[in-house]
Parts: C-alpha cells; sequence; structure tokens
C-alpha cells in the first residue's frame, strides 16, 4: 500500500472513529456555568411552610417590612380541576393555585399505535409544577388557593385561583387556556405587597414521565435548560445555583417532549436548573431516572404574564413561540445544522405528498443520489483510473525506491498527466457525511418519524428489531456496503481490507440508530450500485 491510498485509508477510519464521540457528544451536555449573584435571592426553604388550615386567619406579620405567611382563605381541601382542548387533557390542583398533576397529549401514544395510551407526561403524585415561592422563603406551594372563576366561551377557557395573605395582601393565578394551542397563559397578580421588594420563583419540581418504551430511550435526552440573553444554560444533573441574568425561557426536556415557562411581560431575572436522581417503574422494576427541575425568579411585579408549553419538541410548534426555543434541540455542530434544518422541511413537504415515512425516506435518498451523481461519477471514473495505473505506478515505486523524493514527483506527474487524484475514490464517503450527521441529528431531535410505519416497522425513530429482536437494517446496509466497495474497488488486494473495514464498522456504529437512518444508507447503496452497474453495462456495449 503506497502512501497516497495509506493517507485516504487514514482519513476514511478517521472519519470512521470520530463517528461515535460526535454522536456521543451532540447527545450530550456540558454543566452550565456557574454564575455570581449581585444581588442576593433568597432560596426556597427545604421544607414547604405548611399553613394553619384550623383558623380561617393564620399568623400575624412580625414586622410590617416583612413578607406576609401564607394563609388559606377558607378551611378547604385541594381539589382538582380538569382542562380538555383538542390537544391534550391536563388536571391542575389547587393545592399551590393550580399546580399540574396530569397532562395527556391526545395525538401521541405510549407504546404501539393499537394498543398504546396518550402519553401522560407527569408523573404520578406529582406537586410543586407551576409552584411559587415569594422572595424571603414564603412557600406557597402548601397553600390551597380558592377557585374564583372559572368561565368558557367561543373556544377558550379562564380559571382564577387566588389566596389571602396575613395583611390584607393576596396572590391570584388566572390561567388562559385556547382550543389548538400547546400553550396557555398564567397571570399572576399580587396586591397588598410590596411589588419592588417582593419578587417570586416559579417551579417546576416533578420532572417529566418517560414517554418512549424503555426508560433508556428518554435518559440520554433529559435535560434542564434556559435561554439567558444570548446564551443557552443546560445541565443533566449537576445544579447550577442561581444563574443571574435576562432570562427569555426556562425548561425540562425529555427525549421529544418539553414543559417550558416564557415570561411576556417582562424577562425573568434568573434561574435554576438541576437534575435529581430517582427511580421509576419500568417493566415491572425499579430503574434508574432523574428528576430534571427548574426555578425561573421574577422581579416584583403587580401583574406578571407568562406562557406555559407543555407539549412536543415539533420544529414548528415550538419555533412559533418566537423565544428561539427550537434552540433547546441539538441540529449539530455549526456546519452540520444548515443541512439539518433545510432537509426537515425538504422531508416534511414530500411527507405532506407521499403521506408515508418510510416512502418519503426512499425518494429522499434518490433525490441525494441525483444531486451528488455528477461528483461521483466523477469519483468512479477517478478510482479506476487509479486502478489502471497501478503498474505504472509499481514501477517507479521500484525504480525509485531508494530515493522517496523522486519517487514521490514520478508518482505525482503520472497522476497529472492522466488528471487523477488518489483521494478521489474518497469523494463519496466524505460527501456522505454531512448528510449522515444532519440526518442523525434530525431524526433523534424531532418527532416527526416517532412511531411512524414502514412495513414491518412499527417506530422509525427507533432500531427496527424485526429479526427476532436484532435490527436487520444496519445489517443490511452493511452487506450493501461490501457489495458497493467490492464493485468500485476492483480486485486490487490493496484495497480488499478497506471493503470489509469499512462495513463492518459502519455496521457496528448504526446498529443502535434509528431504523429511518438505516434505510437511508441502505437506499443511498443500494443506489450507488445500480449506478455502477449501469455504467459498467454501457462500456462494455461501447
Amino acid at each position: 500500500m503506497n502512501r497516497n491510498q495509506l493517507l485516504a485509508l487514514v482519513m476514511i477510519g478517521g472519519i470512521l472513529l470520530a463517528t461515535p464521540w460526535y454522536m456521543k457528544n451532540v447527545a450530550g451536555v456540558k454543566p452550565a456555568p456557574r454564575k455570581e449573584v449581585t444581588q442576593p435571592v433568597a432560596e426556597a426553604p427545604a421544607a414547604q411552610v405548611q399553613p394553619d388550615r384550623t383558623a380561617p386567619q393564620a399568623q400575624t406579620l412580625a414586622a410590617q417590612n416583612t413578607i406576609p405567611a401564607a394563609v388559606t382563605a377558607s378551611v378547604i381541601p385541594a381539589d382538582t380541576l380538569w382542562v380538555e382542548t383538542d390537544l391534550y387533557r391536563g388536571a391542575f390542583s389547587s393545592l399551590g393555585g393550580g399546580t399540574v398533576i396530569h397532562w395527556e397529549l391526545k395525538d401521541y401514544l405510549k407504546g404501539d399505535k393499537e394498543h398504546g395510551i396518550p402519553v401522560n407526561l407527569i408523573p404520578e403524585g406529582a406537586s410543586g409544577n407551576l409552584a411559587m415561592v415569594l422572595d424571603g422563603g414564603v412557600d406557597l406551594s402548601g397553600v390551597v388557593f380558592e377557585k374564583v372563576s372559572d368561565i368558557e366561551n367561543r373556544g377558550q377557557r379562564k380559571v382564577a385561583y387566588r389566596t389571602a395573605l396575613a395583611n390584607g395582601a393576596t396572590v391570584t393565578r388566572r390561567f388562559t387556556f385556547e382550543e389548538s394551542r400547546y400553550d396557555f397563559d398564567l397571570e399572576i397578580a399580587m396586591t397588598g405587597i410590596n411589588t419592588y421588594d417582593a419578587g417570586y420563583t416559579l417551579n417546576w419540581q416533578s420532572g417529566l414521565n418517560p414517554t418512549e418504551l424503555t426508560v433508556k430511550d428518554d435518559m440520554p435526552y433529559l435535560q434542564s435548560v434556559a435561554m439567558q440573553g444570548d446564551e443557552l444554560l443546560k445541565t443533566k444533573e449537576k445544579p447550577t445555583g442561581f444563574s443571574e441574568g435576562r432570562t427569555l425561557w426556562a425548561a425540562v426536556r425529555g427525549k421529544y417532549f418539553t414543559s417550558a415557562l416564557i415570561p411576556r411581560s417582562e424577562p425573568g431575572r434568573g434561574v435554576r436548573l438541576q437534575g435529581e436522581k430517582t427511580q421509576i417503574a419500568d417493566q415491572d422494576k425499579q430503574v434508574n431516572w432523574k428528576r430534571m427541575q427548574m426555578g425561573l425568579v421574577m422581579a416584583g411585579a403587580e401583574v406578571s404574564d407568562l406562557d406555559v408549553f407543555i407539549g412536543p419538541l415539533d420544529l414548528p410548534t415550538v419555533k412559533g413561540l418566537g423565544v428561539d426555543m427550537e434552540k433547546m434541540m441539538n441540529f449539530g455542530w455549526v456546519l452540520i445544522k444548515p443541512f439539518s434544518v433545510a432537509f426537515y422541511y425538504v422531508l416534511q413537504a414530500m411527507f405532506g405528498v407521499i403521506g408515508n415515512w418510510g416512502w418519503t425516506i426512499i425518494l429522499f435518498s434518490i433525490m441525494i443520489k441525483v444531486v451528488l451523481y455528477p461528483l461521483t461519477r466523477k469519483s468512479f471514473h477517478s478510482m479506476k483510473e487509479m486502478q489502471k495505473l497501478q503498474p505504472q505506478i509499481k514501477a517507479i515505486q521500484e525504480k525509485h525506491k531508494s530515493d522517496p523524493q523522486r519517487m514521490n514527483q514520478e508518482v505525482q506527474k503520472v497522476y497529472k498527466e492522466h488528471g487523477v487524484s488518489p483521494l478521489g475514490g474518497c469523494l463519496p464517503m466524505l460527501l456522505q457525511m454531512p448528510v449522515l450527521f444532519a440526518l442523525f441529528n434530525l431524526f433523534r431531535t424531532t418527532i416527526m418519524l416517532r412511531q411512524a410505519e414502514w412495513l414491518m416497522i412499527s417506530d422509525l425513530s427507533a432500531p427496527d428489531g424485526i429479526l427476532m429482536g436484532f435490527h436487520l437494517l444496519p445489517i443490511l446496509m452493511g452487506v450493501t456496503m461490501i457489495f458497493q466497495q467490492k464493485l468500485t474497488g476492483g480486485q486490487n488486494p490493496q484495497q480488499k481490507m478497506m471493503a470489509y473495514f469499512m462495513p463492518i464498522m459502519m455496521t457496528f456504529m448504526f446498529y443502535r440508530i434509528s431504523a429511518g437512518l438505516n434505510l437511508y444508507y441502505m437506499m443511498f447503496n443500494l443506489l450507488t450500485i445500480a449506478q455502477e452497474l449501469l455504467v459498467k453495462g454501457n462500456k462494455k456495449q461501447e
């Protein structure tokens, strides 16, 4: 094997070896940077402040300049409010003034389409989602608010909760729900409180439920995320502490779903993010899980307005919120991201016509092959010419083996005379890499392939598992790649190792990747084989 062939092998091997690192790191996150607090903000106490519910009035203020202790408006138990639209069915508890305890998405199932049930994003027994902690440590999550209004009119429902504080102060939380929207409005009004001093933290405590068939499918994607200025803060577990700054939104996410708080009246003034290790039931056994949490810190105001989004990580839906929340969706490196986004819209347009994601991916692979055809044709020509030149190259190497510099000059001269490059045969693989990276990010970031059926495959976003539990598509992808390498590589013994090395590596790396990506790559290989056979057939006729 000469130096040029070795260089080509090293380049391709480097790409293949870097791919697992890339896949791991695009899925992973770095702990969010800690920021110093320029003005101290009180942390929520470890234990909730529980009001005395045996009397209609609670303790009075110890001093006029302290934040009042929370009391219940009357001695009542917490009740549950159910809200239903065409997109979701959710439940709120009056404990905490409308905290989310259940949230089903009607268009998304857990399990297969025949036996699945609507995804419920909220863990059983959840509490503290949308609960408030006033600056100074007064925790309202243990306070039963009174429902003071519930009005439904023309596809819009408005619900209000209120609680009285000592010294005549009140906190009112008004919710507005609309049809055909995953987000709803939360307006918080405080009276009788010095709003310049009495800010609050709006918390999400329960994390999200696993939504995929197994917990391990969700675990790599669990994050708490926030957009602070132009910086994306995120963590998978380690607490960020209080990070002060202009906060546009804060969210917790799983693989395909998220819950987010979006200030509308004015940005938040800080955020806390963390993940908490826990256990959860999965297929009749307890497995490790993480409860992702966030706390959005709001400045004091008589009235503040927020959007609450609980729904799918669907690009148009999330982008439509207008706060760059799509940035939590990892579309890859800066150079790869434009490909990922462009492919998303192309695939969506094609799916709108075809109506099946499997056939859409097959047609997409044909389209990519047509676009790349002029370049791959040139690459095939270069490879064939290189094969023809091998005897001449060997003669030069033998003649000048004692003078490597002269040998390289003569070899390069031969290449130049015949207009070929030793790296030309690598072109199809190099051209494929941006497409593969883009599709990998696209299929794992967006929800479009989730539970998409094609032939015997029930979910193109996951490994196929159709061969008695084994994944068939990556094996077929590897086989087609071997056949392709044999066709394009000829019978040169120096290239036989390449014909098996690359397919085995790619099969290993793609084995647990989505069936959609394997389907695309297998089809691309088949089209490459057909193209090579067609070229050979035309040459025989000539």
